[in-house]
């Protein structure tokens, strides 16, 4: 069984820029045949240096070197490309409590998404949005570097996710009504073909307004090509469902949905078919997902903290056949699997997310609940065991002085090594994967920038994190400089 996870992609060609190829020395283990590299992307708003993809030369042992950044937009010839940067705040709270409870700062996610940064199967490209931009840019993969071959337009706002089958790429729009669109790849150059599928009609029927991008709790958060090329699946985190008492107790988060597309072809998608989740059966909000195989799906339900497979039906619905398993950590949000073990990663809870579940706020020196990372066995039949009786957990690495919590934001295996974003922290941690699916050697890599801290203790002047960075024009020339940080999402490797 092979694990592919990529995601859907937008169109319309704006540039194709002259290659930009950064050297590097190569290293002593230049013939291991375990040795690869990895990429993270920063997914900055800085207005100078733009969205960057920061690339490390992975050893044969896992350890990562960090070799440097490589804009995903021309700063000579056009404006740089920009990321969401890390000021994302969920509102739906808010808004469906009248204002009883408040918006939470979600700082460290500032997609809401699965396979923001992919490569292609032969890992010969690479691929990232710069959801700030609107645009999608691609590379060509050498032992050296990365050269920059186009930057296109998503064709929608804020694109979120991709996948790619052969020569054919799908974005996924989160922004505004969300679409689908799709490009050819040829030699790593971005191609627009087809219409935009808008994705209004797939949307949870609410009385709530069309969230903004970066309303992480609710939006469209992944699309991916099943391993076959034969379907395209999409998750929708969801509105319906959130309910809440007159005095703001929580009586359920959203339900979401999964939706299946038949794939022409020439890569042309069918009508829709829609299975609904139910956060009442412990399946709402489903998020990311990794394929087992082309018929069975394991997907991460983040708004009822727990994890399922699926078999994927010839009409194109999808069963549960395994779980729903509770993970450890509130909201597990990102997933990867190696064929044996399938790992999945929990986002922890904000301080405000604490309220809303009825739990006093935490006080200093910690205000979030960190998440944590757990492990299940796939099984010859597609279902899960967790790893562990009971399920054993594996936290993410103290935050340290001066901070409030860490967060991963997206997890990749590669080879015997389970690799996470800490955008907190500005660090890549490594687990070893053992032959009984436990993770052991713990080690951080440095590299990105620490992403910034939402609390006025921990950072002074940090008076009012939502209106400060959220709501603020970036054009004003008022605008935070803090807000400018990035706030790393996406890796890819081999």
């Amino acid at each position: 069984m092979r694990h592919r996870t990529n995601t859907l992609m937008n169109l319309a060609v704006l540039v194709v820029l002259g290659c930009l190829v950064i050297s590097i020395a190569s290293a002593d283990d230049s013939n291991d045949r375990e040795r690869g590299a990895l990429f993270v992307m920063t997914n900055s708003t800085d207005r100078v240096r733009g969205n960057e993809i920061a690339m490390y030369n992975r050893a044969s042992n896992g350890d990562l070197s960090f070799v440097g950044y490589f804009p995903t937009g021309s700063l000579n010839v056009v404006l740089p490309q920009l990321g969401s940067g890390p000021a994302p705040t969920a509102q739906i709270f808010e808004i469906a409590t009248n204002g009883v409870l408040p918006r939470v700062v979600a700082s460290a996610d500032g997609l809401g998404s699965s396979n923001s940064l992919i490569l292609s199967q032969d890992n010969s490209c690479l691929f990232a949005v710069n959801a700030g931009s609107h645009t999608i840019s691609s590379f060509r993969v050498h032992n050296n570097g990365l050269s920059r071959v186009s930057v296109a337009d998503s064709r929608g706002v804020f694109p979120v996710s991709l996948t790619e089958f052969g020569n054919t790429l799908y974005v996924l729009n989160s922004g505004e009504a969300g679409s689908l669109v799709g490009f050819r790849v040829d030699n790593c150059a971005l191609l627009p073909f087809g219409e935009v599928v808008s994705l209004q009609d797939l949307l949870d029927p609410s009385s709530f307004p069309t969230p903004a991008p970066g309303e992480v709790l609710t939006t469209p958060a992944q699309a991916s090509f099943t391993p076959d090329g034969q379907r395209l699946l999409l998750s929708i985190k969801g509105l319906d469902g959130a309910k809440f008492t007159d005095a703001g107790q929580l009586v359920s988060l959203p339900n979401g949905r999964m939706v299946v597309f038949s794939v022409g072809a020439n890569g042309q998608i069918s009508d829709p078919v829609i299975t609904q989740f139910s956060f009442a059966e412990r399946t709402g909000g489903p998020f990311s997902f990794n394929f087992v195989d082309a018929e069975t799906v394991i997907v991460l339900h983040a708004n009822s903290s727990t994890v399922g497979s699926y078999t994927i039906n010839p009409d194109n619905t999808l069963s549960l056949i395994s779980g729903p398993f509770d993970t450890a950590g509130f909201a597990p949000c990102w997933v990867s699997n190696n064929g044996r073990f399938v790992f999945t990663a929990s986002f922890g809870a904000p301080s405000g997310v604490l309220q809303i579940l009825g739990f006093p706020p935490l006080p200093p020196p910690q205000r979030d609940v960190n998440g944590v990372l757990n492990g299940f066995r796939i099984n010859d039949d597609g279902t899960l065991t967790p790893v562990g009786d009971p399920l054993v957990s594996y936290p993410y690495p103290d935050p340290g002085p001066g901070r409030s919590g860490n967060h991963a934001i997206d997890v990749r295996v590669v080879g015997r090594f389970l690799y996470f974003v800490q955008p907190r922290l500005g660090m890549v941690g490594r687990w070893t994967i053992t032959q009984d699916g436990a993770l052991v050697d713990l080690v951080n890599f440095g590299g990105l920038s620490p992403g910034l801290e939402p609390f006025e203790e921990f950072n002074p002047g940090i008076t009012d994190f939502l209106t400060r960075c959220f709501l603020q024009d970036p054009d004003d020339p008022s605008f935070s400089p803090e807000c400018r940080l990035g706030s790393a999402q996406g890796i890819a490797g081999f």
